[in-house]
């Protein structure tokens, strides 16, 4: 029997590490007061998907996982500013290449 990948086992070795980069970024960015209506999960809900990170459940489109990781890089390129001073604290790249960060639509992430 052939199972299907999960969206996590699609992902570059690169995307591995980014996503889980932007889901603290977002955490820590985002009010808790703002959290549930700019990612859709509630402070501690998205902390339980960081903590759980690779391990979550991203076989469910609309689970928690994978609304975690598709708003939280979204929020990281459109959303919230990072300042250029903080930036390191959250990513080992340049800013200037967080244009190429596509957040998923769906758990097939690419």
């Amino acid at each position: 029997m052939c199972l299907a990948q999960t969206a996590f086992e699609t992902l570059s070795a690169r995307g591995q590490e980014i996503v889980p980069r932007c889901m603290r970024a977002t955490a820590a960015h985002a009010a808790d007061s703002e959290k549930h209506a700019r990612v859709g999960l509630e402070p501690e809900e998205l902390q339980q998907v960081i903590e759980e990170w690779p391990n979550i459940d991203d076989a469910d489109e609309n689970g928690k996982g994978v609304l975690a990781i598709n708003v939280c890089m979204n929020e990281v390129c459109q959303g919230f500013r990072i300042v250029p001073a903080d930036w390191t604290t959250w990513f080992d790249s340049p800013k200037a290449r967080k244009q190429r960060l596509k957040p998923p639509i769906k758990s097939g992430l690419r």
